[in-house]
């Protein structure tokens, strides 16, 4: 984990999607942006949750400054988690695990494109 403190700045419940939306804030003078995991396990840890539950949606670093903030969605199931965010935000929070699964539905996406010209040219 980096030389980073955190600190949450807001909470905000929304029931209708099962999840938490937060506003953490990241001080790091004379050190790099902190890693989305790095912000994903603090959290996890401040919240008690489970690391994949928590999606890190993005972080903006204000320059010269050494503070980020970072938007977060903590969901109360993996599952809906996965229903709910976009597929880019996952592969962004699984890290290699993620460009797998990118690349698995890619190359879904290309074999439904192939035969759906094939049925194209048979007509």
């Amino acid at each position: 984990m980096s030389s980073a403190s955190f600190n949450i700045v807001s909470i905000r419940e929304n029931k209708l999607l099962n999840r938490r939306e937060l506003v953490v804030e990241a001080m790091h003078q004379k050190a790099s942006t902190p890693t989305r995991q790095s912000v994903r396990e603090w959290v996890a840890q401040q919240l008690g949750v489970d690391v994949a539950n928590v999606f890190v949606r993005k972080i903006k670093t204000e320059y010269g400054i050494g503070k980020s903030v970072a938007e977060v969605h903590v969901y109360n199931d993996q599952k809906l988690a996965r229903v709910i965010e976009p597929l880019y935000i996952i592969a962004r929070n699984l890290g290699e695990e993620g460009k797998k699964l990118i690349e698995e539905i890619k190359k879904r996406r290309s074999e439904r494109r192939e035969k759906k010209r094939k049925k194209k040219k048979k007509k």
